[in-house]
C-alpha cells in the first residue's frame, strides 16, 4: 500500500507541467545567468579599469632644484648628482605612472595651472594631482637638511570613480613610503644598493598547507541553485497533500482502512525520491553543458542522499503542519520567504560567509547551507572530516523534521 501512496503522489506532481518546468528549468536558467555574469569575480579575474589622471605642476621642478643647489653649495658633489636623478615629480611621472604595468590602466595628462579649474569640473577625470609651487624645493630640504615639515601633494578625486580613485591613492601612499625609506637610508648613511642585495639573499621555506581544486563560477552556482531550488520540492509536495485534505482524499484513504502512518511515510518517500532525482537532473545537466565534474562520486552520492533525507523531512513536516493548522499559509511562507532567507544565509547567491564567521556558521546549520558546504568540500577534494560534519547536520535535520511531523500529524480520529 505504501507503493500506491507513493505512486499517487508522484503522478500528481508529474501531471503538473508548469510546476515541473519551474522546478527544473528555473535553476538551469539561474546557473547560466549567474555563472556567466559573475565569472570574472568568482574566478579571481581583475576587473577592467581605465583611470584618467590629471597632473598639475604649479612650478617647474628644474627651477626648484637650481634654487636649492644655489643655496646649499657646501653639500658634496655626489649629493647634487643624486638629486638630479631622484627628482620626486620626475620619478613619479617616469618610474611610477610611466611604468608599463601602470600605463595599461592609467593615462596621465599634464595640465597647465590655469586650466586646473576646468579639469576639476571635467567628470571624465578620475583624479587630479596638484603639485604645490615649492614642493620639490621643500622636499629636498626635508630629505637632505633634516627639515621637520614634510611637503604634501594635493589629490582631488572623483566620487563617481571610487575604485580608480582608490587605486591612485594607494599608488601615492606607496610612493610616499619609498621616499620616506630613502630619507631614512640617507640619514643613517646606508647604501640602498647594498640593502637590496642583502634582502635578495634572504631565503625562506614555503610549504603548502592544503591543496584544493579551484571552484569556478559555474561550479559554485550549479551547487547554489541546486540546493536552493530542491527545497521547492518540499513545498510542492506539501501543497499537494493539503489539496488532498481539502478534497477529502486523505479521509477516503483513512476510511479504506489504511493507516495514516502509511500516508505519512508515502509523503516522506515522495519528498526524498523526487529531491534525489531533482539533484541528479540539475547536476547531470551541468555536467553535460557546463562541464561540472565531481572527483569523488561516492562523496557526491552520500551528500545527495543526505540532502534528500533533509528535503523529505521538510516535505512531511510542511504536510503535517498544514493538516494541523488547517491552512496552507505555512507552505506559502516556506516557499516565498524562508527558502530565500536560507539561500542568502547558505551562500546560494553569494559567498556571504566569507565576510563573517558567524554568518558562515549560521548558514551551515540550514539544510541548503550544509548541503552547499558539503558539495563544495567534495568538489575541492577536501578531507572527509570536513564533509561528514555537514552530512551529520543534513541527516539530523531530516530526522528531527520527521519526528516533529509525526508528533504534529493528525491521528485517525482527528483526520476524520
Amino acid at each position: 500500500m505504501l507503493g500506491q501512496i507513493f505512486k499517487k503522489q508522484a503522478l500528481l506532481l508529474l501531471r503538473n507541467p508548469v510546476q515541473l518546468l519551474l522546478l527544473v528549468g528555473l535553476p538551469i536558467i539561474l546557473i547560466l545567468i549567474l555563472g556567466v555574469a559573475l565569472s570574472s569575480f568568482m574566478n579571481g579575474e581583475a576587473p577592467v579599469i581605465q583611470v584618467k589622471l590629471g597632473l598639475v605642476e604649479q612650478a617647474e621642478e628644474s627651477a626648484q632644484l637650481e634654487q636649492f643647489t644655489a643655496e646649499q653649495k657646501e653639500l658634496p658633489a655626489e649629493v647634487f648628482n643624486e638629486m638630479e636623478s631622484m627628482l620626486p615629480i620626475q620619478l613619479l611621472k617616469e618610474e611610477v605612472f610611466g611604468s608599463e604595468e601602470v600605463k595599461e590602466f592609467i593615462t596621465v595628462e599634464e595640465i597647465a595651472p590655469n586650466k586646473m579649474e576646468d579639469v576639476l569640473n571635467d567628470n571624465t577625470f578620475t583624479a587630479v594631482i596638484e603639485v604645490p609651487e615649492n614642493f620639490t624645493y621643500e622636499l629636498l630640504q626635508y630629505l637632505y637638511l633634516g627639515e621637520q615639515q614634510q611637503p604634501a601633494l594635493q589629490l582631488y578625486t572623483n566620487t563617481q570613480h571610487q575604485l580608480g580613485a582608490s587605486i591612485v591613492e594607494d599608488i601615492l601612499t606607496q610612493y610616499q613610503q619609498q621616499l620616506t625609506l630613502q630619507s631614512f637610508l640617507g640619514e643613517n648613511r646606508i647604501d640602498a644598493a647594498l640593502l637590496q642585495e642583502n634582502l635578495q639573499n634572504v631565503t625562506a621555506d614555503v610549504s603548502a598547507l592544503e591543496q584544493q581544486q579551484p571552484v569556478s563560477s559555474k561550479d559554485y552556482y550549479t551547487i547554489g541553485m541546486a540546493v536552493m531550488n530542491v527545497l521547492f520540492i518540499a513545498s510542492a509536495i506539501g501543497s499537494i497533500a493539503f489539496m488532498e485534505k481539502n478534497t477529502f482524499v486523505f479521509n477516503r484513504v483513512i476510511l479504506a482502512n489504511v493507516s495514516h502512518w502509511v500516508y505519512f511515510l508515502g509523503v516522506l518517500m515522495t519528498g526524498m525520491v523526487f529531491a534525489f532525482l531533482h539533484l541528479l537532473i540539475i547536476f547531470g545537466f551541468s555536467w553535460i553543458v557546463f562541464d561540472v565534474t565531481w572527483p569523488d562520486l561516492v562523496g557526491f552520492s552520500l551528500v545527495t542522499i543526505s540532502f534528500a533525507i533533509a528535503v523529505g523531512g521538510i516535505a512531511v513536516l510542511l504536510t503535517a503542519l498544514c493538516y494541523r493548522l488547517h491552512s496552507e499559509v505555512i507552505t506559502n511562507f516556506f516557499s516565498n520567504i524562508l527558502v530565500s532567507l536560507m539561500a542568502l544565509l547558505g551562500g546560494s547567491f553569494f559567498p556571504i560567509g566569507d565576510s563573517s564567521a558567524f554568518i558562515a556558521t549560521l548558514g551551515n546549520f540550514t539544510p541548503n547551507g550544509a548541503g552547499m558546504s558539503a558539495y563544495l568540500s567534495v568538489l575541492r577534494g577536501n578531507e572527509w572530516t570536513e564533509v561528514t560534519n555537514h552530512l551529520l547536520v543534513l541527516v539530523l535535520f531530516g530526522v528531527i523534521s520527521v519526528i516533529v511531523a509525526a508528533w504534529s500529524f493528525p491521528k485517525r480520529g482527528a483526520a476524520l
